[in-house]
């Protein structure tokens, strides 16, 4: 069953660790896809607060009526000052196929369409799921870095 796509963009802050390690721990899948250790908590808050002196990183918790379902976290101006990456898009497991994942690439795009001209996202791992996420969502494969880490575009001209 689908469920409504309309999601809410609520910035993350050093305050959401709670939230976003429980997002990671309902996500054990994409963990052993690549091959990590899921985080502790104590990791969480480590990353947030880096982020936090990261002017061009941005980190969003996806919410769908008041509940957090997901986890955006790009770069603007990266590779270059007209383009923004994905680093990693994280749906709650139980809550994937039903067009979470592509709501939020949409609405990312609807943000950025007006400063930036592409949209990069990087796939970590052997997440062939991934990868065929990003094709559905109109991504092109860009490039493979090495075995763990493929690069997909989409022009937002």
């Amino acid at each position: 069953m689908k469920v409504s796509t309309r999601l809410v963009f609520l910035p993350v802050t050093t305050d959401s660790a709670v939230i976003v390690h429980n997002l990671y721990l309902n996500c054990p899948t994409y963990i052993a896809l690549i091959g990590g250790d899921m985080p502790t908590l104590n990791d969480i808050q480590r990353e947030l607060e880096t982020l936090r002196h990261d002017t061009r990183r941005q980190a969003v918790l996806l919410m769908q009526e008041g509940r957090a379902v997901g986890f955006l976290d790009y770069k603007v101006a990266y590779p270059d000052l007209h383009s923004a990456t994905i680093s990693l898009l994280l749906i709650e497991e139980r809550l994937q196929g039903q067009g979470l994942g592509k709501a939020a690439v949409e609405q990312l795009e609807a943000q950025l369409r007006s400063r930036m001209n592409r949209l990069y996202a990087v796939v970590y791992g052997n997440n062939e799921q991934a990868k065929c996420f990003w094709e559905r969502v109109g991504f092109e494969h860009l490039r493979d870095s090495g075995p763990t880490l493929s690069w997909y575009m989409k022009s937002l001209q």
